[in-house]
């Protein structure tokens, strides 16, 4: 057997030792070692996310999401038909402000091979200062606003259409693109007395909707649904949150993908309760009609969906569930091929 050597209780071995010592601050030898300095580094605070975009494929094509930010608005706007307690609750239950709403700005294009396809031109520099980010993101995507040849608007509210001209240089952002717009929604955004129609709180809709419009009229096609813009690019009616609101439908080697819009805005009341009236939505009924179509549609269909409003990336598929529907984010699509 192998002798230990006995062990007084006051005894200490040298790693103990040595131990003890470093948190003392004492060397071994007896002297004194000074401790670090703690610096804290005084960095400036930088306020902004990542770049903000995600790319996946769709068939053939690249499918891009850019964001322009995101836009803060009232609570209520959420649901008009509802009490206000009631929307509150859904709203805690489901860990979401009580006391507004905060909805993200997802801008898609979608790259064909042949052309670059953007749906919406974002809210451009004066709408929010937590909007305005599109040009940003675009680049950092590796595209330049002159690279985008096609622009569907879905309709005409200002962080759909407000990113059409460049407000400094008062020239369009997008020099080679030509606009698809609904007819009935062209009509009704240049109408020039407007402002008196629109009402009070919304004055500065209509002067923004002519102010962006205006200007490209000429390379603006006024269309009905149903119009393919390019190859495997359709509009679809989708009318009720604006009179003449469309959607997109995107189909390459069997898969599809529908551009919502603003039929689809909130990743939970919208699937769960589609029959719930957004304020901003013109026409009410026909709005739920619509919602409740394109959901079963793109349930029925197992389709991905993007979301113009549900949080970044706002890509997903629709479940159908035993009441209303529910929103189902995509995580898998990362894998991309290196280039170079």
């Amino acid at each position: 057997m192998t002798k230990k050597t006995a062990r007084n209780e006051g005894d200490l071995t040298r790693r103990e030792l040595l131990t003890g010592c470093a948190g003392l601050g004492l060397a071994a030898g007896g002297g004194i070692i000074a401790a670090p300095m703690t610096s804290l580094a005084k960095a400036p605070k930088q306020g902004v996310q990542a770049p903000g975009f995600f790319r996946f494929n769709l068939g053939d094509f690249e499918i891009t999401i850019a964001s322009d930010g995101s836009n803060r608005t009232p609570v209520n706007f959420g649901a008009s038909n509802i009490s206000e307690d009631k929307l509150k609750s859904f709203l805690h239950e489901h860990y979401l402000p009580t006391d507004h709403r905060r909805s993200h700005l997802n801008v898609c294009l979608i790259n064909t091979g042949k052309h670059l396809v953007m749906v919406d031109t974002g809210s451009g520099d004066n709408f929010r200062d937590s909007a305005g980010h599109l040009k940003r993101n675009l680049e950092a995507a590796g595209y330049r606003p002159e690279d985008v040849d096609s622009i569907i608007i879905t309709h005409g509210h200002p962080d759909h259409i407000w990113g059409i001209m460049d407000d400094f240089e008062e020239t369009p952002r997008f020099p080679n693109a030509r606009y698809i717009i609904d007819a009935l929604e062209w009509d009704y955004w240049t109408d020039r007395d407007l402002a008196k129609k629109i009402g009070e709180g919304f004055i500065f809709f209509a002067e923004g909707a002519h102010r962006n419009l205006l200007p490209v009229k000429d390379k603006t096609e006024r269309v009905a649904p149903g119009r393919e813009v390019v190859p495997g690019i359709r509009t679809l009616e989708t009318r009720g949150h604006t009179l003449g609101h469309m959607s997109v439908l995107v189909e390459s080697n069997g898969q599809k993908l529908l551009v919502a819009g603003d039929t689809i805005t909130n990743p939970y009341s919208s699937f769960e309760f589609p029959h719930w009236h957004r304020r901003m939505d013109m026409d009410k009924p026909r709005a739920v009609k619509t919602r409740e179509r394109l959901l079963a549609l793109a349930a029925n269909e197992r389709m991905l969906v993007s979301s113009y409003h549900v949080p970044f990336p706002g890509v997903g598929h629709v479940m159908k569930k035993a009441s209303g529907f529910a929103w189902a984010p995509i995580f898998w699509q990362w894998d991309l091929k290196k280039s170079g």
